[in-house]
């Protein structure tokens, strides 16, 4: 079972009233994995935090693996690279959808494996095409446009504590995001010089997809996933503008392969589990 795990778990997870419990464990983990997640309460709330989340879901659900949500609000400072969601296995942690994607490889799932060698190295080059566009493009609209920080993202980010603590802690990651933004060249660019390349980004995903279901055949790879994040993301999140959102819209097998991904990996899937709630509850807005 994959779930997401909170700070107790974690601080007794080999105390003497769990070893039966962690020996069940440990033999579900070397036969198919057994893993859990950690999360921020608030995470559907912020675009950042709802992407990754969701790029790492269908990633899970796409190689079967059950997954169990588990909400914490300091998760973040819990992950081992300060980023969230994160999943625990037995007494290993990872953090981000790469260092999970080689870890449950090395465990007997892959979402690759049918690929050849060009195949892989054209899919690794598209998965950097996302992160370097879509990614940056979604932390540019977040933390350097002034009326989306005021109106949106310093409430979200720091709804989880109490004032002042969660005015500091928001202009703290604003301070680190927009110091990322000046190091990759994007703090001097405008609104719409964003916008262009986002579009741009999704004009080369929607020629690469076609007519096909998933971007490599009729199997979906961690493209898919990463992808899927991404866009469903954009495509649902309540923004200052739907300027970005838009974008995506232009693209009428981008939006048709979001829906197919949510219907087929989180609708009716773990009905019980918070995990899918973020895609569920958004699906109004998508399929419109």
């Amino acid at each position: 079972m994959w779930r997401y795990l909170g700070e107790r778990d974690l601080s007794n997870a080999w105390s003497a009233g769990k070893v039966k419990e962690r020996i069940v464990q440990f033999k579900k983990w070397v036969m198919g994995l057994s893993v859990r997640t950690i999360t921020r309460p608030k995470a559907f709330q912020k675009p950042g935090h709802l992407c990754l989340h969701l790029l790492q879901m269908a990633f899970l659900q796409m190689c079967n693996l059950p997954v169990r949500v588990v909400c914490r609000a300091n998760a973040e400072y819990m992950s081992p690279s300060g980023k969230v969601p994160f999943i625990h296995v037995g007494n290993q942690v990872v953090s981000e959808l790469g260092p999970i994607v080689q870890f449950v490889k090395a465990k007997g799932h892959s979402l690759s494996d049918g690929l050849d060698e060009v195949q892989k190295a054209e899919m690794k080059a598209y998965m950097e095409l996302v992160n370097n566009m879509l990614l940056t493009a979604e932390l540019y609209l977040q933390w350097c446009d002034d009326v989306t920080v005021e109106e949106i993202t310093h409430p979200r980010y720091g709804s989880p504590y109490p004032w002042p603590l969660n005015r500091i802690l928001a202009y703290q990651k604003q301070w680190e995001i927009r110091r990322k933004m000046k190091a990759i060249g994007w703090a001097g660019k405008s609104l719409e010089q964003v916008l262009e390349d986002v579009d741009q980004c999704c004009q080369a995903l929607s020629q690469r997809l076609g007519t096909q279901p998933y971007f490599f055949n009729k199997q979906p790879t961690e493209l898919d996933a990463l992808v899927f994040g991404h866009l469903f993301t954009i495509l649902t999140t309540q923004l200052t503008t739907d300027e970005l959102s838009e974008k995506v819209k232009n693209y009428g097998n981008l939006t048709a392969f979001c829906r197919r991904i949510e219907q087929q990996y989180f609708e009716g899937h773990d009905k019980d589990n918070s995990g899918t709630a973020a895609p569920r509850s958004a699906k109004r807005s998508l399929l419109r």
